[in-house]
C-alpha cells in the first residue's frame, strides 16, 4: 500500500475494494489481525469471534472489505481488512398523528387520531473501518474522500440494488457512536424525527440515525 502526502493528510495511491460474504471470503486468518483501535476492541471480538453465530441466529449478515494489492505485473500479492459491516433487517416505528377538527375531538373525547406505524429498513449493526484505513483519503474520477466514506458509500449503493431487486425497503437505520456521528451526518444520515420511536436494543444508548432511500409520508400534527 503506497501512501501519498498531500496538504497534510494521507492518501492512498492503489485503492482496489473487494467485498465478500464473511461466510464465504477468502483468508479469513486476516480476520484476527482486524483492529479497529483503542476503545473499539469489542469491534474486533465481533469480527472474529462472534459473527458467524450472528449469522446463524439470523441476527445479521457481515460482510468484509478487503484491499487487493496487486505487483507490477498486476498479479495479486496481498490483501488487507479494510472494513466491515453487518447487515439486518428492521422496522424504525413512528407514531403517525393528526389533528381533529372541533367537532371530531368533540366526538371522540381525543385532540389527535394516533396510528403507530413502522417505516421497513435495513438496519447497519455493526461497521468498523481498520486503523490502518481510518485516516486515509482516495481520490477516484476527481472524487476526494476518506476511505471509510467510500465504503458507506458501497453500502448505500449496495442496499439500493438490494431494495429494487430482491426486498423492498425506505431506509437504512444505524446507532452511532459518538465519534461516529458527523461522519454519518456528512454521508447522508439524520438524527430520528421526533415522532420516530426506535425499537430498544443494546446499542440504545448511542445516537439513532437514518437514511431514507425512497419517501416516507409521517403526519405530526402538533
Amino acid at each position: 500500500m503506497e501512501k501519498e502526502n498531500k496538504n497534510k493528510r494521507e492518501y492512498i495511491k492503489d485503492f482496489n475494494p473487494d467485498v465478500s460474504e464473511l461466510s464465504i471470503c477468502e483468508h479469513q486468518d486476516l480476520l484476527y489481525k482486524f483492529n479497529a483501535g483503542d476503545g473499539y476492541e469489542n469491534f474486533n471480538d465481533f469480527i472474529s469471534e462472534e459473527a458467524y453465530k450472528y449469522a446463524k441466529d439470523g441476527e445479521g449478515v457481515t460482510y468484509v472489505v478487503f484491499n487487493n494489492i496487486y505487483d507490477e505485473d498486476g498479479n495479486l500479492s496481498d490483501r488487507d481488512v479494510v472494513a466491515y459491516y453487518t447487515l439486518s433487517a428492521t422496522s424504525i416505528p413512528y407514531e403517525d398523528r393528526i389533528r381533529y377538527d372541533e367537532e371530531e375531538e368533540k366526538k371522540y373525547g381525543k385532540k389527535y387520531d394516533i396510528q403507530i406505524c413502522g417505516i421497513s429498513a435495513v438496519e447497519i449493526k455493526m461497521f468498523a473501518v481498520d486503523v490502518k484505513y481510518q485516516d486515509l483519503f482516495y481520490v477516484y474520477e476527481d472524487e476526494e474522500l476518506p476511505v471509510s466514506a467510500w465504503i458507506i458509500k458501497n453500502i448505500i449503493d449496495s442496499t439500493e440494488n438490494l431494495l429494487q431487486y430482491t426486498l423492498g425497503f425506505k431506509a437504512l437505520f444505524l446507532h452511532s457512536v459518538p465519534k461516529a456521528e458527523n461522519f454519518y451526518e456528512e454521508n447522508g444520515f439524520h438524527p430520528v424525527e421526533i415522532n420516530m420511536q426506535p425499537l430498544h436494543s443494546i446499542d440504545s444508548d448511542f445516537k439513532a440515525m437514518y437514511l431514507s432511500l425512497r419517501e416516507v409520508h409521517m403526519n405530526y400534527d402538533d
